[in-house]
């Protein structure tokens, strides 16, 4: 790490750790030290064993601008950098999705997945910013929310499908709350947001404020105020999304005025007085105080539409909408109310969000200057506070007559909230941000009203009356008597108002005393639990998230919370096999989005100074909650998707994370849907470049790609080949000589790796290359040739010696496979005496002759131009090094099928075996070191041999430490001849006899210098390829063809070059096929000297008788 120390990732490792003393402006998940990470999984079932997701797991967005409140005014609209712009072409116009490849993303089962990478798209070319993003997120998830409610409803026949839907829609529309809930918390960062400014100067007033002024100041200044006024602010907004979107029947203009109640005295009073019990029932005074003061009821119709207009009002109020509540006061008839609800101001005591904006924007000459002057003629705060304990004294009565004749509970709640009487205001919640706002608001506007009444002390001008005749008012006894006690303790608050005693003891008893109880005690009130009762489990999991919101429990939320849920939701390893529950998809897909909008929004900053283990714990979590979204991209076939995604991994999780999506790809997708992938990956990362992201990081990612499939085993060598397409997708730019460099190591280890290795090689350089490149690997090799650099121009001239090389390899292979058949096929009619099953033999005998001789002359040109001496050019200046080969037994034609194709390499049948030959070949080349090398080499071998670790299970391994040229030169030679099975045992060299050797081995895996792999190829491959020139020999010959090409082939074998490298089994092989090939030769020829004869003789005849 760079910059810092280190902190141990509980998660990943210490190696993925962030840097958290970087500065600049780049995202807080990056470090700039490109961290490797541990070896990474290759494919979905390695991912398990990272403990994050089971095998199970593993409609483009309306360009539409919507906010959070729809045309809520709170919501500004943001303003992206005017930054750099993707390539034309490639990513500014792309609908993630869309385009090749892309696997029918448009109609996938959550199609807001790609909206919400639409969103991030657009983030990342700047076209928005990071409060614009999270306000269409937060408009995505209404919008799907919507579609699925509607969709509901045509499925009322199917009940499990209706409620899966609604339970869907209701996750959707929790988690919009949590993206607006983040956007009013932490989007719009200035202090004048929620209250605003509390309206502009009145002129020629000077600087005198009115309360509300006031009121914005203090919520300026104060840090609690201001959050708990955001997340009331946030509160009322999504009251006003419910109201907007819900029908509600229409209100008439008489619902509010009691003419059912009139005509019913109306017709008492000419029926001179009631009959039975209503009398006793009914009002018989019109007042608006009157059901109170005589605590009688209403008509029952008056009563109903009373209790309909104060439930509507009490929405309005809800939704902090106090303009609109007083305007439908006034249109039902009822325009008393409307005044006894603007005593604090026309759009309330303290508006806050929309409302603020509104009540900022009207005009200092009208209401504010109004209010401005009330506050002086009588005091400032004086009738704000009287107001407030009005309301609190109409909240109690209308509670009371509600408790005694169950109507009245919205008429309580309304005033309720207008004075901060909680009491009043819960037995009308009907959900759990209902009683969190009750409590919310209620502890906000006493909180302010407290703080202004301390501001301004006693009322200016008021005495501090008493109940006597000195106090100018009744004496106490006088009230008590008339009033009763409860008339004199009213009389004597009121008094205490009067003089700076807002809020009241009781009133303030209530309430928490700070704001996070406030809202833990909102959360945990039982009118809430009451309210959530019903609540599906997705949206109860966004209402923690909220509360920790806008508790600032970040950290806990994060390592916590969101952890729990989704690790326990993708299991360790079990999937659904051990029962684990799935996952939601909308849970991993809102914790990625949360973690890069905590970043950008600068909620999850790097540490300053001396970094913290929670910091480190923080971004460590947030990292993997975004990496775990992306193996669900992957998983769900969203590829173009991952790219975004990705350019927001550190280094470490960056890499793992496309190994194990290309590696994936290479098992299920088509070669253009891996261009596709890798050109979009390619592209977004050169666009995005920020952080640690490097200049080429999809060259670096495939490169690590294609290294890694050399340590795994499974798959087989095909595999490996497979996996050398990602590094030619880019061969034309930066990826060339890495492609080429790593072709050529593959056709190393196959060339070491026996019939598997050719037929991987052949897969290699006939299909994948060639389609990787887009062209011929001949024009491939020629561009490489032509480069500037020395090195680059070999390598591609060992590209060629080895397409030679397998070419010749491959076509030898066809032609056994129809010798054998042929010769066969002769045999068998030979046994049944067959007489025209064995011509047409022998006439197909003679067909292969003819293609037979061509490929004898091709290896024997190969061999004769030493085709593979290129390979030690690369090496020759390595003075030593470190070699270490992993080896597996070689069982030769009897190998098993998937072996013999490629599909799987040959393993040992368990770890006895793999221990035993370990130590059988540890004990036999210490021993040959010390028999065949000179002494001082010998003395620098260092060998280290055993069974490979877990991750290459029943292969073992080598490891020969080389100090000089001459010691890597001995060591590929005791290794060439472990290989070919020619190395003598431990034992058979202590007894003197050198005849028992070791069974054959073949190559799985090597890593060595350039040399050393260069020497292991030619002690192989000649001698390999010699023999079968000497096999193609013998089989001409018996096919009828005495030809003399390769002739010489035993001389060349002898050459003081070649001769070092045949083992003695191998030389006594050569010289068996020579000698059969010699005598059947040998035959034809006699028998075309016998043909010959009688010509001779009858020609002799015709010359003596001429």
């Amino acid at each position: 790490m760079q910059g810092g120390q280190a902190f141990g990732n509980p998660m990943f490792g210490e190696d993925m750790s962030p840097s958290p003393s970087r500065g600049g402006d780049f995202n807080q998940a990056f470090t700039f030290s490109a961290a490797t990470g541990a070896a990474a999984p290759t494919s979905v079932a390695g991912l398990r064993r990272l403990g994050i997701m089971p095998q199970s797991q593993l409609e483009r967005y309306a360009d539409q601008q919507l906010s959070p409140g729809g045309s809520d005014d709170a919501m500004q609209e943001g303003e992206g950098d005017d930054g750099q712009q993707p390539p034309v072409g490639s990513l500014a116009g792309i609908s993630p999705g869309g385009g090749a490849g892309s696997g029918g993303e448009t109609s996938r089962e959550r199609p807001e997945e790609n909206d919400f990478a639409e969103v991030l798209s657009a983030a990342m070319r700047g076209e928005a910013d990071a409060a614009a993003a999270v306000r269409e997120y937060a408009a995505i998830c209404r919008q799907r929310a919507a579609s699925l409610r509607e969709l509901a409803s045509s499925q009322l026949q199917r009940a499990a499908r209706y409620m899966s839907l609604n339970e869907q829609a209701e996750e959707l529309e929790g988690e919009a709350a949590s993206w607006q809930l983040l956007w009013f918390l932490h989007a719009r960062p200035l202090r004048d947001f929620p209250a605003g400014s509390g309206g502009g100067f009145v002129h020629g007033a000077g600087f005198s404020k009115t309360s509300r002024q006031r009121a914005a100041d203090l919520l300026f200044a104060d840090a609690t105020l201001n959050r708990c006024g955001r997340t009331v602010a946030w509160l009322e907004h999504l009251a006003g999304e419910a109201l907007d979107s819900t029908h509600q029947a229409p209100l008439a203009a008489g619902d509010g005025v009691w003419a059912d109640t009139r005509r019913r005295l109306d017709a008492a009073a000419a029926n001179r007085g009631f009959a039975g019990r209503d009398a006793a029932a009914l009002v018989s005074e019109l007042d608006p105080d009157a059901p109170s003061r005589q605590h009688r009821a209403l008509q029952a119709d008056d009563a109903k539409d009373e209790e309909r207009v104060m439930a509507r009002i009490f929405r309005l109020l809800r939704a902090g909408r106090m303009t609109e509540a007083r305007q439908l006061c006034e249109a039902v008839g009822q325009p008393w109310r409307a005044a006894s609800l603007g005593g604090g101001g026309g759009v309330g005591p303290l508006p806050l969000g929309a409302a603020a904006d509104e009540a900022d924007a009207a005009e200092p000459s009208g209401e504010q200057a109004q209010d401005l002057a009330s506050e002086v003629e009588g005091g400032a705060g004086l009738l704000r506070a009287l107001w407030r304990w009005s309301c609190y004294q109409a909240a109690e009565q209308a509670g009371a007559a509600a408790e005694a004749g169950g109507a009245g509970l919205h008429e309580a709640a309304v005033y309720g909230a207008l004075s901060g009487h909680l009491a009043r205001i819960l037995p009308v919640c009907a959900s759990w941000e209902d009683c969190c706002w009750a409590y919310l608001r209620c502890w906000l506007d006493l909180s302010v009203d407290a703080a202004l009444m301390r501001e301004q002390g006693p009322a200016a001008g008021v005495e501090e009356p008493g109940l006597g005749a000195e106090g100018g008012l009744l004496a106490a006894d006088v009230l008590t008597a008339v009033g009763g006690a409860s008339a004199a303790a009213m009389a004597q608050e009121g008094l205490a108002v009067m003089h700076g005693g807002w809020p009241v003891r009781r009133v303030q008893e209530a309430l928490p005393p700070s704001f996070d109880e406030a809202l833990q005690a909102a959360v945990s009130c039982r009118a809430a639990a009451a309210a959530a009762g019903g609540t599906a489990a997705a949206a109860a999991r966004h209402r923690r998230v909220q509360a920790a919101l806008v508790l600032e429990q970040v950290q806990e939320l994060v390592c916590d919370t969101l952890v729990q849920w989704i690790t326990q939701g993708t299991g360790s390893g079990g999937g659904d096999d051990d029962g684990a529950p799935a996952c939601p998809p909308g849970l991993m897909r809102f914790g990625a989005h949360l973690a890069l909008a905590l970043w950008d929004l600068g909620i999850a900053p790097a540490a300053e100074g001396s970094a913290s283990a929670a910091y480190g714990q923080l971004n460590d979590t947030l990292q993997r909650l975004l990496q775990v979204y992306i193996f669900h991209l992957i998983d769900t076939g969203a590829h173009r998707l991952v790219p975004l995604y990705a350019c927001h991994l550190r280094a470490g999780l960056r890499h793992t994370t496309y190994q194990i999506f290309f590696n994936q790809l290479l098992e299920q997708a088509s070669m253009e849907e891996c261009r596709v992938a890798y050109r979009t990956a390619a592209d977004w990362f050169a666009f995005w470049g920020r952080g640690d992201m490097t200049e080429a990081e999809a060259v670096v990612i495939a490169g690590q790609v294609a290294q890694h499939s050399q340590q795994e085993v499974g798959g087989g060598p095909l595999l490996r080949a497979q996996s050398a397409r990602w590094l030619c997708f880019d061969a034309a730019g930066a990826s060339g000589p890495a492609a080429l460099l790593h072709a050529n190591t593959l056709c190393r280890e196959f060339a070491l790796g026996a019939t598997g290795g050719v037929a991987a090689a052949t897969v290699l350089l006939t299909e994948v290359l060639p389609a990787a490149l887009g062209g011929s690997l001949e024009d491939f090799a020629a561009a490489m040739e032509a480069s500037d650099d020395v090195a680059v121009a070999a390598e591609a001239a060992e590209l060629r010696s080895w397409a030679a090389y397998f070419d010749l390899e491959s076509e030898f292979a066809a032609w056994q496979q129809l010798y054998q058949e042929v010769q066969q096929a002769l045999q068998h009619a030979e046994a049944e005496g067959d007489t025209a099953g064995a011509a047409a033999a022998q006439q197909s005998l003679t067909q292969l002759a003819a293609d037979t001789a061509p490929l004898l002359h091709g290896m024997l040109h190969f061999l004769r131009s030493r085709g593979l001496d290129c390979l030690a050019s690369a090496g020759s200046q390595v003075a030593g090094g470190q070699l270490v080969v992993t080896l597996a037994p070689d069982s030769g034609i009897e190998s098993a099928a998937e072996v013999l194709q490629g599909s799987a390499f040959p393993s040992f049948s368990g770890p006895e075996e793999q221990q035993e030959v370990a130590e059988a070949l540890a004990a036999a080349l210490a021993a040959c070191a010390a028999a065949f090398l000179p002494a001082d080499v010998a003395q620098q071998l260092q060998l280290g041999v055993g069974p490979t670790p877990d991750d290459m299970p029943g292969l073992v391994r080598v490891d020969m430490l080389c100090g000089s040229s001459d010691v890597l030169e001995g060591a590929s030679l005791l290794l060439a001849q472990a290989l070919k099975g020619n190395l003598p045992t431990a034992e058979s060299l202590a007894s003197g006899q050198s005849d028992a050797a070791l069974p054959p081995l073949v190559v799985v895996q090597v890593t060595a210098p350039p040399a050393a792999a260069a020497a292991l190829c030619r002690h192989i491959c000649y001698p390999r390829l010699a023999l079968k020139c000497a096999a193609l020999r013998e089989a001409l010959a018996f096919m009828g063809d005495g030809g003399t090409d390769g002739d010489d082939l035993v001389v060349m074998v002898a050459g003081r070059e070649m001769a070092p490298l045949f083992s003695s089994v191998e030389l006594m092989d050569l010289l068996q096929y020579e000698r059969a090939a010699a005598v059947l030769q040998q035959r034809i020829a006699e028998q075309q000297g016998e043909a010959e004869q009688p010509e001779e003789e009858e020609e002799q005849q015709q010359q003596q008788q001429g």
